[in-house]
């Protein structure tokens, strides 16, 4: 009998981690889609004093046949892990109805060196109404090692 109770919790497990994998697999791919708009900021191009160490941060928005919208956030830092989410929308969208505001992690929109960019506010319209708002901060990993070392 507890041969047979074993036998089923490993068949339960086994079963129950297909279909789990890792947070990659679930990068949509934006081959068939078509770029709206990009905007990439540096966080430290005026202070870093070596070309490898400037930050970029990157902002793009793609819309598929269906009206999708992607926006795909990435950077040449490990202090972000990239980021992509949906919004549905009804119709096409052009350039003018993305709105992207920078601003550095203490609310400023002007950066200096000890308070660079790294927040976007990334702003979708559709007819000319707000359609998504959401923020995007390029130093999430940093703010959990910050978080973790508490």
């Amino acid at each position: 009998m507890n041969k047979i109770i074993i036998c089923f919790i490993c068949f339960l497990l086994v079963f129950g981690l297909i279909g789990c994998s890792s947070k990659t697999d679930n990068v949509i791919s934006t081959d068939k889609m078509e770029m709206i708009y990009a905007e990439t900021v540096s966080a430290n191009n005026g202070y870093a004093e070596k070309e490898e160490d400037i930050v970029n941060y990157t902002v793009e928005i793609y819309q598929d046949k269906n009206n999708k919208i992607l926006v795909n956030s990435k950077s040449n830092t490990d202090f972000f892990e990239p980021l992509q989410y949906e919004v549905e929308c009804n119709t096409r969208i052009t350039k003018s109805d993305i709105d992207i505001e920078w601003t550095t992690l203490m609310g400023n929109p002007e950066p200096t060196e000890d308070d660079q960019l790294c927040i976007a506010y990334v702003s979708v319209l559709e007819n000319g109404k707000l359609l998504d708002k959401r923020k995007i901060s390029f130093v999430n990993r940093a703010i959990d090692v910050i978080e973790n070392v508490w």
